[in-house]
């Protein structure tokens, strides 16, 4: 069978304040990891984009990845409100002309602190849904799933994919499945028995979008579910990439 060509949804790299023994940083270690792994092509956020500021992070992001075709970026966005971002419209115009096609954003007390209810973010995500953008948002950034039920019925047409999951997911991802059709899901942190067979069969393999959270976790680890579950090989293509691409094919600006 031909091997399965990867696009990685959730990459990172930059010091991190803890460096977990057999993590990395550095951007060549992830660049080898990804030649490793079979992963051609992945989205990257830097660490100081979650850990220090974001308008500085994304701009090292920038900087760094000039030369790396196969590295999209991510910007890490937040609300105007406090001027450490710009207001929506200006933050599109922004993004356009730097080729930013999706962002994420790291809410939670543990990282930047702030609310993703309608009279915080509301704006940003109505720019957001606007023009199409994709939205990459952890589950550990959630104060409870509740939020993310809100901002889906908030803003029908804001794509958004649900990143960090663990096992335990199910419980809450089926019916969110079921009432929100703009949610998808990010596969590494998915260890559930035939979960992907399960969510193919249930809804689709449209809903799945693979990504590794590397260099946090391990891109091995990420693809192997991927290529062994018991789905067809347009299933199999679909999560490992093309889901992705049509995503960043739908930005509308």
């Amino acid at each position: 069978m031909e091997t399965l060509t990867f696009f990685d949804c959730n990459c990172s790299f930059g010091m991190r304040s803890i460096v977990n023994p057999g993590s990395f940083w550095k951007l060549e270690d992830l660049l080898d990891h990804m030649d490793r792994y079979g992963i051609g092509k992945a989205l990257v956020w830097h660490s100081m984009s979650r850990e220090y500021s974001p308008a500085v992070g994304n701009k090292m992001l920038l900087d760094e990845i000039k030369d790396h075709p196969e590295l999209l970026p991510v910007w890490t966005v937040m609300h105007h409100h406090t001027g450490e971002m710009p207001e929506p419209e200006e933050l599109i115009n922004e993004m356009k002309k730097n080729g930013i096609r999706t962002v994420n954003m790291f809410p939670s007390m543990a990282d930047q602190g702030y609310s993703l209810a309608e009279w915080n973010c509301g704006e940003l995500f109505a720019a957001l849904e606007k023009y199409n953008v994709p939205l990459f948002l952890g589950l550990e950034q959630l104060v409870s799933q509740n939020e993310l039920y809100e901002i889906c019925v908030n803003h029908p047409g804001l794509k958004i994919v649900l990143t960090n999951v663990n096992y335990r997911i199910d419980r809450n991802i089926y019916a969110l499945f079921k009432k929100c059709g703009n949610l998808r899901m990010e596969t590494y942190g998915y260890k559930v028995h035939s979960g992907i067979e399960e969510i193919c069969s249930n809804f689709g393999a449209d809903r799945l979008i693979f990504g590794s959270g590397m260099p946090v976790y391990s891109g091995g680890a990420a693809v192997a579910p991927v290529i062994y579950a018991r789905i067809s090989r347009k299933e199999k293509e679909m999560i490992a990439g093309r889901n992705l691409e049509e995503l960043l094919g739908g930005v509308a600006f």
